[in-house]
């Protein structure tokens, strides 16, 4: 072979089939990253209904920290393994015991507190968690507009976040009252930031450390449909 064929034997195009080959390995790798951060590290949330009025709204999406707490497989009930616990004060996304829907909620009891709502007000420990009344609830941030909805502040140590309270006619007592419960190792107490409007641990129960998926970091997007987008509600952490 002559110098010349040499040289345009290395300058020849790799086959066909060889470039479509890593195409596809490129593809394929670049799906498996993205479900290993989706299983393992982060995950996009929406959140739908009034419950986590005024921190979360109807139309919000969050970004999803799922790392803290263990592994939740997709389409699963519970993590097939957990290794740490949400505090006191923390948003989380939680698979429910009663219909095995996702949803968000705000943690107020962990393992060994005692828990109790009397006419609406939560007791920690045999003690008033404490409560600041602060405005009335804007009508832009309600999926059905309440005149007499308040927003307040609870407090518990250095943390402190929104709640709101309505009356639509149709609250059940068992909402604004409940009794007493001690949270068992494993297990952790959730609220929703509306009291009113949730369905959380006082008609679900409490909630297995094994059905956390994951801690609500952000909002990274909010639009209600029929509303105006919330460009200022983007990137906003959630307290």
């Amino acid at each position: 072979m002559s110098q010349d064929d040499a040289q345009l034997t290395k300058r020849r195009p790799p086959p066909e089939d060889d470039s479509l080959a890593a195409n596809v390995k490129t593809i394929v790798g670049a799906i498996a990253l993205a479900l290993f951060i989706r299983i393992v590290f982060f995950e996009a949330f929406a959140i739908d209904g009034p419950s986590m009025e005024p921190s979360l709204l109807n139309g919000d999406r969050v970004v999803v920290a799922k790392y803290p707490y263990g592994l939740f497989l997709p389409f699963s009930r519970e993590a097939i393994v957990t290794w740490g616990s949400p505090d006191v004060g923390d948003v989380v996304i939680v698979k429910s015991p009663a219909d095995e829907e996702d949803i968000v909620k705000r943690v107020i009891g962990v393992a060994g507190d005692t828990v109790a709502m009397i006419d609406g007000q939560v007791y920690r420990n045999g003690e008033a968690v404490p409560t600041t009344l602060v405005a009335p609830c804007e009508p832009d941030s309600q999926k059905v507009v309440d005149p007499e909805c308040r927003v307040y502040e609870e407090t518990v140590g250095d943390r402190s976040w929104h709640t709101s309270h309505a009356d639509l006619g149709f609250v059940s007592r068992d909402l604004a009252n409940w009794a007493p419960v001690t949270v068992p190792d494993g297990h952790i107490v959730v609220l929703g930031d509306h009291r009113d409007q949730s369905n959380d641990s006082r008609r679900i129960g409490l909630i297995p450390l094994s059905r956390v998926k994951g801690h609500a970091l952000f909002i990274y997007w909010s639009n209600d449909p029929g509303r105006e987008h919330r460009w200022g509600r983007m990137f906003q952490g959630i307290r």
